[in-house]
């Protein structure tokens, strides 16, 4: 029996395969992801352009023409207001945001440290010729 551990270091290799082996195919369905997320906004955007275009020309008797201005003002308006308030909100999702990164990174520090004083001289010893080894491998791959 696999504990939960385990399986989730299981998930997270073949993940790591998966993306290593197929980051092209990755790439280029994020890449068709985000376009169809814009094309949606486009069709959105689209038909509520259209719905108010005929509920102003329908309310107000207005020509076609007027009601293009008095459409575009309106959605002029709609997006200047939310996009007050998002540069409202911003501050504070900025706040929360590094807040947490700051904590994140504090308790991953304590974990590390927590973890190499655990660590008998011989295993720390170990440790460190691993780490150089892998660096000065990693180098010569890369420079040689």
């Amino acid at each position: 029996m696999l504990s939960i551990e385990k399986y989730k270091s299981l998930i997270v290799l073949t993940l790591a395969l998966i993306i290593l082996t197929s980051y092209d195919l990755i790439f280029d369905l994020l890449l068709s992801m985000l376009h169809l997320l814009f094309v949606i906004a486009h069709y959105l955007f689209e038909l509520c352009e259209s719905s108010l275009d005929i509920v102003i020309e329908h309310l107000f008797h207005t020509s076609p023409r007027t009601t293009e201005i008095i459409v575009f003002y309106i959605m002029v308006g709609i997006l200047s207001a939310m996009g007050l308030w998002i540069l409202r909100a911003l501050p504070g999702w900025y706040r929360r945001v590094c807040k947490q990164l700051k904590s994140y990174f504090i308790r991953k520090k304590m974990q590390a440290m927590d973890f190499w004083r655990e660590q008998t001289l011989l295993l720390k010893i170990k440790l460190c010729s691993q780490f150089t080894l892998g660096t000065f491998t990693m180098l010569y791959f890369v420079l040689g």
